[in-house]
């Protein structure tokens, strides 16, 4: 048991308060007082090693040497300490030297004679002289083109020169682009003999750029163990305690943890080491990520307000290209070169609430992900069940906003399995998103924080920051603690049933255990940084990304503030530790904010950048309304009922029909078989489309309010009778004289609907089958009327279109009861032994839609009743690569149908 085994905090430090004194005072108390004076061996005594005079002066010579040795690595770390340097010199003993004087520094930095909650505000004085500003830029100096590089530790300008620049001898070009430059404690830079980490050097402008490589990770399947993960990929089974030690210990999904290299549970996500048979072959991938082409560039804006809590008290921003203080604890959001930002990246909801755009990017992940979770765990229908396009699950209004914000952002928006499989991401966040002061986001350096808000608005924001983190977080992301009672104040009464569903929210009984969680992970992360011989958390994600410390925030109520936690948080600068409180801060920064979520006035470190400031906020049905989708986006079972929303179909036309329109699949138009293009008239298209999913019309408010949502009422209007027009136009143009009198679109008082009797559209011939099926009496009548369905199945409604209201309610309902009708056709077909035909549907069901598992699982079954069990091995294969880039586990009817596949010959057969 550590001292942290040890519940209470107190008796945590008491303890290593004690052990290092028994060992520093007790241990030579006790050879004085019972081996003094030492009998000495004399030359004979030596003669004979084995006489007990010489074994007991070698012991005691051994505990002597031991002890001083120990003496010397306290005092070492205790300078260490006090400097607030980590020692360079690798000596005995240090490790526990280390870990007892960090426990008992916990303590030293605030009075512990009170209960923590009882400590008044003026009992503790903050020391902020540490918040030095960072020296002024040199005001003559020439610009010159180089790049920056952060030093490592162990770097020297020869290692920097041969690994950066591809010449050892090239380290006199670094001195040159760096001599009389003003590093760290304000030392000028002279010839580089000492190099401290984290200070930015200029090298030239060829140095090579460091190649960022995503840890490889594996998600486990039923049967597997670390052995064969092992051999798979570092190519010995040997070499498992690698993977062992990677993810001992890590929560993994569901809770659980791995504690036992025997033991391993189907959909753990395992980290494997960097170096391995996948590793070497390899080759860099350039993947647009949902992280990378939305969160970080949000991250680090050239033009935006960075704040970092230890330079913080600077008067005004300093330039990230280059910061002149080359501080260990350097912040990456003060190195890092970005992307310029505007108020493009802010989302504003319809029913109040201000978000940056990346979080409306998490929240359309978050949908896609519960779109592909209900698709895969869709079951197969039975033979007599009515198949009907059912009504998509409601979405509230900001949820919805949120996903055409971030659709109208990314206008090639990728299929959910891109977007999710892409979205996974294991590098914490940095920086939080706080809000906007004068249209440039503000972020806020999340290692350190120590924020408190209070006033009206307070609250909102809070909210807005623990979302916005909640979008990012994951098992290796992000960790957010919050006091149960303060999670119902701000996330609701659900919060609690939806835990499980949320990676990276932990809620604690009271304060004081967040408290406690929170001085664990300091002690902890003091002692992984100790080992790895690294500055700061920062730093060792860049050398060691196979150790991911996730990002810590607490989130709390402190009214009338909590002087313990803040001088806790003044020891995390490095540690990848924040927190966000209601209420006040006696050492960080506290922010009043107004009904409009404006700060009004802010006092302590960071008050200059935030003055004036408008921070994110969402009111609490949004919040909650986007905290379901979080949940349902990882798993959370929904049992919202829908009902049959089946298009009401006109009554087919006495009149062969001049104009044929194809929905299903490419969208096409033809008069006559004359194709008519309309890729230059997109709106008239959107128009088109739009009336023909509405079969008995729509007003003009309604259509413009699908097409020009944005639009003042008369501007829609116009938009609306130019593209009514168009679409006349080029439908007459392609008509021949008899049919150039059609209006085609037809208005019946305030309604605008298709013409039946002159268009023909496959989308209701469809609708119009799966009726017929529906009202089926026989099986064969049934089976012809879902062979017609089929038929007009050639892909996704609109293939290629992209409409918002198409996606969220036309589109995937669509699929879903075609993917069912042809399962159902797929059975028919079994069922009389029409094996070839049943397999064609079912591989026609699986084109439509390759992440439904239902799909996938009847042809691999069927293909293993026909005895060709290589393709059906193929296709078990692509299935559960599938499945593991999105970290998913096949059910347990697919897992049947797998493991029946790899049975003997003579095993029965699932059916």
């Amino acid at each position: 048991m550590t001292m942290y085994g040890l519940r209470h905090p107190l008796l945590a430090r008491t303890a290593a308060g004690t052990a290092l004194t028994t060992l520093l005072a007790g241990i030579p108390a006790i050879l004085l007082i019972f081996f003094w004076p030492v009998d000495l061996p004399t030359l004979d005594d030596l003669a004979t090693p084995g006489e007990p005079i010489v074994i007991q002066t070698l012991l005691l010579a051994t505990v002597w040497i031991c002890w001083a040795l120990f003496a010397f690595t306290v005092t070492v770390e205790l300078v260490g300490t006090v400097r607030a340097r980590r020692s360079q010199v690798r000596l005995p003993f240090q490790r526990l030297a280390a870990y007892l004087i960090t426990t008992i520094t916990v303590a030293a930095t605030a009075p512990i004679a009170a209960p923590r909650a009882l400590i008044p505000a003026a009992a503790v004085t903050i020391d902020v002289s540490d918040h030095a500003p960072a020296a002024e830029p040199d005001q003559q100096e020439t610009p010159r083109s180089y790049v920056t590089y952060v030093v490592q530790p162990r770097d020297t300008l020869w290692t920097i020169a041969e690994q950066q620049l591809g010449d050892p001898m090239r380290y006199r070009d670094i001195i040159a682009l760096n001599q009389g430059r003003t590093l760290t404690d304000g030392q000028p830079f002279t010839r580089g003999e000492w190099l401290q980490p984290g200070c930015v050097l200029r090298l030239p402008t060829d140095a090579s750029k460091p190649e960022h490589t995503r840890p490889r990770t594996h998600t486990v399947a039923s049967g597997e163990t670390l052995w064969g993960i092992s051999e798979q990929h570092l190519g010995k089974g040997n070499r498992y305690k690698k993977i062992f030690k990677l993810n001992k210990g890590r929560p993994q999904p569901g809770g659980t943890r791995l504690t036992d290299p025997d033991v391993l549970e189907p959909g753990w996500r395992l980290i494997l080491p960097r170096h391995g048979r996948d590793a070497q072959k390899a080759q860099p991938v350039h993947r647009r990520t949902f992280s990378q082409h939305v969160i970080k560039t949000a991250l680090y804006p050239t033009d935006h307000h960075a704040v970092h809590p230890a330079t913080a008290a600077t008067s005004s921003p300093r330039p990230v290209a280059e910061p002149r203080s080359c501080r260990s604890t350097a912040s990456p959001a003060q190195l890092a070169p970005t992307a310029a930002a505007s108020s493009a990246d802010v989302v504003v909801l319809p029913q109040g609430g201000m978000m940056a755009l990346s979080f409306a990017s998490g929240v359309a992940v978050a949908l896609a992900a519960a779109r592909l979770h209900r698709r895969r765990r869709l079951p197969a229908p039975s033979i007599d069940e009515p198949i009907s396009v059912l009504t998509p699950e409601p979405q509230h209004p900001a949820v919805r906003a949120l996903e055409q914000a971030h659709r109208r952002a990314n206008p090639e928006t990728e299929p959910d399995f891109d977007l999710v499989s892409s979205a996974f991401e294991i590098d914490p966040p940095i920086t939080l998103k706080a809000g906007t002061r004068d249209d440039k986001p503000v972020h806020l350096t999340l290692s350190g924080l120590n924020l408190a808000l209070t006033g009206p608005g307070a609250d909102d924001c809070i909210r807005a920051i623990v979302l916005d983190l909640l979008t990012q977080a994951d098992i290796y992301r992000a960790d957010i603690i919050i006091p149960t009672p303060d999670a119902e104040r701000w996330l609701g009464n659900t919060i609690t049933t939806l835990t499980d569903h949320l990676p990276g929210l932990r809620l604690t009984t009271t304060l004081d255990e967040a408290i406690n969680h929170l001085e664990e992970q300091l002690l902890s992360r003091r002692m992984i940084l100790q080992d790895y011989e690294t500055d700061d958390i920062h730093q060792l994600r860049q050398t060691e990304p196979g150790e991911p410390l996730p990002a810590l925030l607490l989130a709390a109520s402190a009214p009338e503030g909590h002087p313990y936690l803040s001088n806790l948080l003044t020891m995390t600068t490095n540690l990848g530790i924040g927190a966000v409180l209601a209420g006040h801060s006696p050492s960080g920064t506290t922010c009043e904010l107004d009904q409009t979520h404006h700060i009004t006035e802010a006092t302590g470190p960071l008050a200059t950048d935030l003055r004036d400031a408008t921070l994110f906020h969402l009111p609490p049905q949004a919040a909650t309304s986007v905290l379901h989708t979080l949940a349902t986006g990882n798993d959370l079972p929904t049992d919202h009922p829908q009902q049959p929303a089946d298009l009401p179909i006109p009554p087919p036309s006495t009149t062969p029909q001049p104009v044929r329109v194809t929905l299903l699949g490419e969208p096409a138009i033809d008069v006559r078989g004359t194709p008519v293009d309309l890729s230059k008239r997109t709106k008239a298209l959107e128009l088109f489309v739009l009336l023909a999913l509405h079969p008995k019309g729509l007003d003009r408010e309604e259509i413009c309010e699908h097409l020009w949502p944005d639009l003042e009422e008369t501007l829609a209007g116009y938009r609306f009778h130019a593209a009514l027009k168009d679409l006349r136009i080029a439908l007459r143009d392609a008509s021949t004289p008899d049919d150039k009198k059609a209006h085609f679109i037809e208005r019946s008082g305030k309604t605008y609907r298709i013409q039946p009797q002159h268009i023909d559209v496959d989308l209701w011939a469809f609708h119009q089958a799966l009726a017929d099926a529906r009202t089926a009496t026989t099986e064969q009548a049934k089976l012809t009327a879902l062979e017609t369905a089929a038929a007009l199945c050639r892909g996704p409604l609109a293939r290629g279109l992209k409409y918002d209201w198409l996606d969220q309610d036309h589109r995937w309902p669509l699929t879903i009861a075609s993917i069912k009708a042809l399962l159902q056709l797929g059975a028919l077909h079994e069922r009389t032994d029409n094996h070839e035909r049943a397999l064609e549907t079912y591989d026609q069901a699986c084109a439509l839609d390759p992440d439904m598992e239902t799909a996938t699982r009847s042809a691999i079954r069927l293909l293993t009743t026909l005895g060709r069990t290589d393709e059906a091995r193929q296709r078990a294969r692509h299935l559960k690569t599938r499945l593991n880039t999105l970290g998913a586990i096949p059910s347990p009817e697919t897992q049947a149908v797998l493991q029946q596949l790899n049975a003997p010959r003579n095993a029965p057969r699932i059916l």
